[in-house]
């Protein structure tokens, strides 16, 4: 172990003894000493195994090192948090996040959102929302605690007196865990390599706020940075000058945010960074060869509710009404027959909610007439599908109108002009390598992350050109760039493959079981 437990079992004996509790102590000293012991030897015997098949069998990832190997296998492995009391799994998270210090070269500020800006955003959503709020628990609309964020940036931006630009993060967590705080070694690498001020709110989580609760708060901070009031302590932030960026579930929410804006006529950002379709409806979720690499679950949600608990208890009290309101109501919103042959999927939303864009963007009736997006995946993670087509779909909106249930309107949308996509697909990466920040594909990822700032935010102006970010491969359309990026950081075209997930025929579609 690496600490002496001998002495930290004198320690203690010495602080009892002036208490009297020293018998009570022994008894309890003895349990912890064989439940550490019981941790070590597990935590022994998966670095062995995982050693083994390194130099027997390779890595799942044939350019993985041993280091890399371990990472992932003890990530992988690691499923207590998931076991436990949904409202607990979000305070272990927290204060395993805590033990972490945070990085040297950033300044970190809090800051709390006026409720105004949340009222600005609650107005908006009410007008757009309407037509599906059928399938919508309305508790989302209650008043709830200050939105509360961080700033993060170098020690060298914070000499300047203006903010140049910004990048407004949005934290991954499945939606259910995580925060601005948990999310510090993305953060400040983004301040870093974009040389921007980064902008990280912690949104309401569900199970205890249902959608549109969390879109709701990524719409009020936006909201905040273009139009702050006079004790913001900053000017009006241009638009063009801010680039949204979101990894897992916070990449997902990005582009919710984006098709939001568009839609609601409201100004659009520079760009955004991110993943996209909570159906998990694309062939890489359920291959067998993702399944030996990637540590996230094969499963619907990656969560279920979990053990019995306040919180629990309530969140399946308000399921049922919601559940009972859809079955009175029957709405007839856009969906897909499969949503309601599966147990509900998400602590996010009802099944019967499930394709809409702001929920799944990749359902969305186009993905057109959105600011430049640059998407990053992993060759190994099971959303690499959904990124790919999410690239696609964007980048060419007439060629990709899929699904056929959700793009059955599509001639009618206003929104059909090309967006501006880079699509990188990475090498043996599982999902959110870019943690691994002492690893090659880690670097580049972050490297090419800060060139995208800022190409997309040196212009002001819509006419904005991707084509130095090619690195020399053979673009596809002057609105579409994709790559394959490898171990060392080479850039190749994409592998003749990685189109094949284009002619999936259950796009959309809520499947049963493995396929």
């Amino acid at each position: 172990m690496e600490f002496s437990f001998l002495k930290f079992q004198s320690i203690l004996l010495k602080i009892c003894a002036k208490f009297g509790q020293i018998d009570r102590l022994k008894i309890y000293i003895k349990r912890l000493f064989v439940f550490l012991v019981y941790l070590e030897l597990k935590s022994l015997s998966l670095s062995f195994t995982t050693l083994l098949k390194h130099y027997t069998e390779g890595p799942p990832g044939k350019s993985w090192d041993l280091k890399f190997h371990l990472t992932v296998a003890a990530m992988k492995n690691d499923d207590s948090i998931f076991k436990l009391p949904i409202e607990e799994s979000q305070k272990k998270y927290g204060e395993y996040v805590g033990q972490i210090n945070d990085p040297s070269n950033v300044v970190i500020k809090e800051v709390i959102l006026d409720e105004r800006y949340r009222q600005k955003s609650r107005t908006h959503l009410e007008k757009v929302l309407k037509q599906y709020e059928d399938v919508l628990d309305e508790k989302w609309k209650e008043p709830s605690d200050g939105l509360h964020g961080e700033w993060v940036y170098t020690k060298e931006e914070s000499q300047k007196n203006e903010i140049d630009k910004v990048v407004l993060h949005i934290h991954g967590g499945g939606y259910f865990m995580g925060s601005a705080k948990s999310s510090r070694n993305f953060t400040s690498k983004y301040a870093e390599y974009a040389k921007a001020r980064v902008l990280s709110i912690d949104y309401r989580l569900s199970p205890q706020n249902q959608f549109p609760a969390a879109l709701c708060d990524s719409i009020a901070a936006y909201l905040y940075l273009i139009d702050p009031g006079s004790d913001a302590g900053f000017e009006p932030i241009n638009p063009k000058k801010i680039v949204f960026a979101g990894e897992s579930a916070g990449g997902g929410l990005t582009f919710a945010t984006l098709l939001f804006l568009r839609d609601a006529g409201l100004p659009l950002p520079g760009g955004a960074f991110g993943l996209v379709d909570l159906a998990h409806s694309m062939p890489s979720f359920w291959d067998d060869e993702v399944d030996k690499a990637d540590f996230i679950p094969k499963l619907l949600g990656f969560r279920k509710i979990g053990p019995s608990s306040p919180v629990a208890d309530e969140f399946i009290a308000n399921a049922k009404a919601l559940s009972d309101k859809i079955a009175l109501k029957k709405p007839t919103i856009v969906g897909h027959p499969s949503f309601t042959e599966v147990p509900r999927v998400q602590l996010y939303c009802a099944n019967e909610a499930l394709a809409i864009p702001y929920i799944s963007p990749m359902l969305a009736e186009s993905l057109g007439d959105l600011p430049p997006i640059l998407c990053q995946v992993g060759g190994l993670e099971r959303f690499r599908d959904e990124v790919i087509l999410f690239g696609h779909k964007a980048s060419s909106p007439h060629e990709y109108q899929l699904p056929s249930y959700a793009a059955k309107n599509f001639e009618k949308s206003p929104f059909k002009n090309p967006t501006k996509v880079v699509l990188e697909v990475y090498d043996d990466m599982v999902h959110v390598w870019p943690l691994l920040t002492s690893s090659k594909p880690s670097q580049v990822a972050f490297e090419r992350f800060g060139k995208f700032v800022n190409c997309v935010t040196s212009i002001d102006g819509e006419n904005i050109s991707i084509n130095n970010l090619k690195e020399g491969i053979v673009a596809p359309s002057s609105s579409f760039i994709a790559m394959r990026v490898g171990a060392k950081g080479e850039i190749r075209e994409l592998n003749e493959t990685d189109r094949d997930c284009l002619k999936w025929d259950k796009i959309g579609i809520v499947l049963k079981e493995e396929v």
